[in-house]
């Protein structure tokens, strides 16, 4: 990921977001696949998933953008 610049941060931002966003979309999407067809890989998919929602949720409360949802 290329660095932030001082003169679009806001746009910056949101595109890089959206690029990360589709590629952890097609990534997750292709593990999920692979699992379905090797079932001894689901629970480590399925930790994978729980660990990066996780994640999403500590820097939701850091930057104090949401209450965290089990509250």
């Amino acid at each position: 990921m290329p660095p932030l610049t001082t003169s679009a941060l806001s746009t910056e931002v949101l595109e890089s977001a959206l690029l990360t966003l589709e590629q952890i979309s097609t990534r997750i999407t292709v593990l999920a696949l692979n699992a379905s067809r090797n079932p001894e890989q689901s629970v480590r998919v399925r930790m994978l998933l729980g660990d990066l929602l996780a994640d999403i949720q500590d820097c939701e409360e850091q930057l104090g953008t949401y209450d965290p949802l089990d509250a």
